[in-house]
This record gives structure tokens, sequence and C-alpha cells, in this order.
């Protein structure tokens, strides 16, 4: 069923159900108000009979009792009301039409109870009241007539109409009503289909800034807006990753070429091989660094987690960097260490962080006049880890920080300088997937400052119950 087709039933069912509730709460008002008029004239019309005829007797013989042989029952039902006087015990004493003798008991034992009682004697409807006359004598004085339903039925038949007149009405403009409501998402949904893969700059408009259809069409604009980047970072990256593979493989062929055109040296071979070698070396950092980041970005729910020390991990992290750039120099420290042991663990993947620290201090390194980094951990009183990546190099541009974590982005200032444009993107992808917030603060010509901050899990259990020794 269409959104159209259902509101306007739910619309239907909603002034249905309003409609039916205030007709049946008006029929049922106006039937007990005329019941209740009914019987204020008939209770009207049983005290002034009584009046008439037994306001001043004062014994059973006075009363015009009918004859034993009038038969009451050739004459039921051919008046259209009528008062009966009866003693306490239920004799008919007076009765202004000749009617059968046949009320139930209860009633009279209903009216001495409770000085009135409405009950129904054949197809009249009869009102018993307790009367006592000028005398001091008590009768139960019966008025009865038949019941006039004609105004209740000539209302049932009005509101009947009125509901399904209403009802029709409802209908009509519950359509219409749906159908200028959708009249937006027609247009955002014509809007959605011309927006085409090649062309992905184009953004739904939005006239209203506060409704849901605008928040809808905004939240879609951002979606596109990530989509666009998207496509635009992955073209940059098909583009960026055959520079960076080509280039190198570009390298290694001409100085094979070169070395074949004749006969070389063993000095000349030596040096040949160990271009190719550097150039191989670096050729295998860019497919190690990719790989790793398209794993992270495919499923970061299969990287597993577990308590890591987090000071082991940044001295391992500067061992590995100094093995491999024995020109580096790394000075990291620790301060307030905290007393227990439990709480220099952190949530995380060991080979992960160690990457994303290598690579860190590896920039830092690499744009310091003086190849060196200082490296600080800290804690904070609450248990928090903080780590500190400062350097003396050239900064980084107020314009360019947010650009520097784009894959294959690199600073037309450090072009000179050799990399690959994907380190900081793999730190990037490595510290969102174990929650870190990362903080850079640079200036220019002053250096840069990367500060870590570790979320706050400090792992009790282990602590109490199997406490990790540094090895």
């Amino acid at each position: 069923m269409q959104i159209r087709a259902r509101l306007t039933l739910q619309f239907i069912m909603i002034a249905a159900g309003i409609l039916l509730a205030a007709f049946v709460y008006i029929h049922f008002q106006f039937k007990l108000n005329l019941e209740n008029e009914y019987y204020d004239s008939l209770k009207s019309k049983a005290f002034l009979i009584a009046e008439m005829v037994a306001g001043d007797k004062t014994s059973e013989s006075e009363f015009a009792i009918g004859h034993e042989d009038e038969d009451p029952n050739s004459v039921k039902g051919t008046y259209p009301e009528n008062v009966s006087i009866y003693t306490m015990e239920g004799k008919r004493l007076y009765s202004f039409n000749p009617a059968p003798q046949d009320i139930r008991p209860f009633a009279f034992q209903d009216v001495r109870d409770f000085g009135e009682c409405r009950f129904d004697h054949g197809s009249f409807n009869a009102l018993g009241i307790l009367y006592f006359n000028k005398a001091g004598q008590e009768y139960i004085v019966v008025a009865e007539s038949v019941f006039d339903t004609v105004h209740i039925d000539n209302l049932t038949r009005i509101l009947i109409v009125v509901f399904l007149i209403s009802i029709s009405l409802v209908a009509i403009g519950g359509w219409f009503f749906a159908r200028q409501a959708l009249a937006p998402v027609s247009r955002i949904m014509n809007e959605v289909e011309a927006i085409l893969p090649t062309d992905m700059s184009h953004r739904l408009v939005t006239t209203n800034q506060h409704d849901e259809l605008s928040r809808l069409v905004i939240t879609f604009n951002k979606l596109l807006d990530r989509i666009q980047k998207v496509f635009r970072l992955q073209k940059m990256f098909l583009s960026n990753i055959s520079h960076e593979l080509k280039n190198p493989l570009n390298v290694i062929m001409s100085q094979v070429e070169v070395t074949l055109q004749m006969e070389r040296s063993k000095e000349d071979y030596q040096a040949t091989l160990s271009s190719i070698l550097a150039d191989t070396k670096e050729l295998n950092e860019v497919a190690d660094k990719l790989m790793q980041l398209a794993r992270i970005n495919a499923d970061d729910a299969t990287v597993p987690f577990q308590p890591i020390r987090i000071d082991e991990v940044i001295w391992q992290a500067r061992e590995n960097l100094l093995k491999n750039h024995p020109e580096y120099k790394v000075h990291a420290q620790v301060n307030n260490l905290p007393e227990e042991e439990a709480l220099l663990l952190v949530h995380g993947n060991e080979q992960l962080l160690r990457t994303a620290l290598i690579n860190l201090m590896d920039n830092g390194c690499k744009y310091s006049p003086d190849k060196m980094v200082s490296v600080s951990l800290s804690f904070t009183p609450e248990g928090t880890a903080r780590i500190e990546i400062s350097d003396q190099g050239p900064g980084i541009p107020r314009d360019e920080l947010p650009m520097i974590f784009n894959a294959f982005y690199r600073s037309p200032k450090t072009a000179a300088v050799k990399g690959s444009g994907i380190g900081l993107s793999l730190v990037d992808s490595i510290l969102k997937l174990h929650h870190v917030d990362l903080e850079v603060n640079s200036e220019e010509g002053q250096g840069t400052t990367l500060i870590l901050k570790f979320p706050h899990k400090i792992f009790n259990d282990l602590k109490t119950t199997n406490p990790v020794t540094k090895s």
C-alpha cells in the first residue's frame, strides 16, 4: 500500500473513531434526557390523578372498584396511557383505563423499599411511586404509557447520515491532504533520481530549515558530501598509487637497463643492487601500509584487542624505528609513573599501536633538522594515558592542518622529502579504531607537537588477580 493511501486510511479511521464516539455519546445523552422527561411526566400525572381520586379518601370502600365480570384483557393495549392506584399490599383500588392486573410483585416491593420504581408492564413503560393523601393513607400509584421513540429514531437517522457525509468529506480531504503533504517527498525523489554517478556535485534544495523533510534533505546532502569525498579520495588514491608504484618501478627498470648495456665492475653492480634494494624496500613499505590501511577500513570488528602495556609499546616502536634508521634520535621518557602497573594498561591491538607510533616518530625525525623527536608518556589523576610527540621541524601551515591525514596528501613545502603520504592516513585510522583523541599543535618555524589521549579504561580484574609485570 502506498504511503498516500495509508495516510488517507489512517486519517479516515481516526476521524471515524472520533465522530463515532461523539455521536454515540450524543445519542446516549439524548435518549437519557428523553427518558427522564418521560418519567417526570408520568410522575406528574400519577400525583395529579392520585390527588383527584384518593386525596381525601379514608377507606378502600370509597373507591369505585370495577365489576368482577369485566374482562380487562379485552381492552389490553387499546389505550395510550393509564394511572392505577393500589394498596400497599398490591390490591388495585382504582384504574383510569381498564387494564390487566398483572404487575409483578417485585415492582410493588421496590416501590415500598425505595419509594419509586421504573419497570416494564407489557408494552408499557411504567412508574410506581408512594403516595400519602391528606387523611394519612398510604397508596402505591402506577402510571404507565408507551414510550415514543420517534425522536430517538429521527436522531439516529440524522447521526448516521451526518456520519457518512462526514467520513466521505474526510476521505476526500485526507486524500488531497496526503497528496499535498507528500508533494515535497515526490520532489525529493525526483531530485535524487536526477543525481548521476558522474556528477556528485548536485545537491537537494530545501526551503524550510525546521521541518522533518528539511532535516532529511540536509542529512542526505551531508551523505552526498561524504560520498563525493569518498569518490574524490578514490580517484586520488588510484592516481597517487599509480604514481607511487610507478616511480620506484621505473627507477628499478632504468637502473637494470643501464647496467645491462655493458660490462660493469663489481663495485658498479653492488651500487646498482643497493639502489634497487632501497627502491624495493620503499615499494614494499608502501605496499605494507596500503594493506594495513585497507584491512582496517574493510572490517575493524575483526581486529583483536587485548590489555597491553602502553610504555612497552613506546619502547618497542622506538627500537624498531632506530633499527631501520640509525641516523634518527628518539628521546623517550615516562612522567608520573603510576604506582600500580595495571594503570599502564590500555585496551588495543599492540601491532597497530606500534605501527602508529612508529609512523609518528618517523615523520617527526624526517622533517626535523636534527633528526630528533621527543616522546613523553604521562598519566592524568583519573588514569588516562597521554603521549606527546614533539619535533623541531618546519611546522604545518594552518590551512593544511585539516588535510594532513588524507591519504597521499603531501605539502608542497615538503615535496622534496621522500615519502608516500600514506603514513598519517594510516595513523588516523588506527587511532580512530582505538578511540584515541589526536590533537595537533603546530606553528610554522616552531615545530609540531602531537598529543594522543587514550580513553579512560583501567583493568581492575587484571590489577587484582593477574598483575602484569614488565619483562
